[in-house]
């Protein structure tokens, strides 16, 4: 398996921290994709943060994100503290697990976007005392940063270096994100790519939070343009998938990662084809 494929638990979501990485890497994945509810709950039960990086170690994966960081942008001024002490948290997670890169999500509701820069900035600023790196994702659902041109713009006027782009298929497709929003992007702006694809549903059904996705080539979403973006900024980070389905969380763990895998060759053998050319 490509190296740069990464297993984001968002696809087993239901399963225990030490599951998760032994299926991984039963599975052949040299990188996984942490949620910090797991990393939590797994040091609420009794293992400590060393030992799950022993885990990861003898394991031989890679944490290449952390899972998320939210409520920035919309925090009042009576938040915000409480939320730099949330980052700072998620910062000592991260680096703790050897993870150099921490997921971001922007605000659901519209009225936020003025002072989003500023706030982006103050998170990347707590970042760097970790020397880590924050990823801003576009999630499709969003009112205002759902879009690839949206998001990079926010990251750019930001001006952190350690400030980047989540390039998200499923939400690329879902929130309207355009092939020419591409040219305008950095090849070091993009942190991190998720993958997955849309079933074949109106756009409004698309809409409802964590039931629409599927594995890459079993929806709609056309990737061949994608790869060709990716491939002229010569992107050669983490390909992280994340297939967040309640309905498929109801199947065996081991069964979808199975699946995963079977949809990851497929992509595999495309961008093998893009670097040909």
């Amino acid at each position: 398996m490509d190296e740069r494929f990464c297993l984001n638990m968002a696809t087993i979501w239901s399963t225990p921290l030490d599951a998760q990485i032994k299926m991984a890497c039963d599975a052949g994945f040299c990188q996984i994709g942490l949620w910090a509810k797991d990393v939590e709950g797994a040091i609420s039960a009794g293992e400590s943060l060393s030992k799950i990086r022993g885990m990861l170690g003898d394991s031989g994966l890679k944490v290449a994100e952390l899972c998320y960081l939210g409520g920035w942008q919309d925090a009042s001024e009576s938040q915000l503290k409480p939320l730099l002490d949330v980052t700072r948290h998620l910062c000592e997670l991260a680096q703790g697990l050897g993870c150099e890169t921490i997921v971001a999500v922007p605000a659901m509701t519209p009225g936020w976007m003025q002072g989003a820069p500023a706030r982006f900035r103050q998170i990347c600023h707590v970042a760097a005392e970790y020397d880590l790196r924050v990823a801003l994702e576009f999630p499709g659902i969003a009112a205002e940063v759902k879009d690839l041109r949206t998001a990079q713009e926010l990251v750019v006027a930001a001006a952190c270096s350690n400030g980047g782009l989540v390039i998200d298929t499923f939400h690329y497709f879902l929130g309207g994100s355009k092939l020419e929003d591409f040219n305008s992007v950095l090849p070091h702006q993009i942190f991190l790519v998720h993958i997955s694809d849309a079933m074949n549903l109106p756009l409004e059904e698309l809409r409802k939070p964590h039931d629409n996705r599927t594995f890459p080539g079993d929806g709609i979403i056309d990737f061949t343009p994608i790869w060709q973006q990716l491939n002229r900024l010569h992107y050669d980070g983490a390909i992280s998938l994340e297939v967040w389905n309640h309905q498929l969380h109801q199947s065996d763990p081991t069964e979808i990662v199975m699946r995963a895998c079977e949809s990851l060759r497929r992509i595999e053998n495309a961008l093998t084809d893009f670097k040909r050319k």
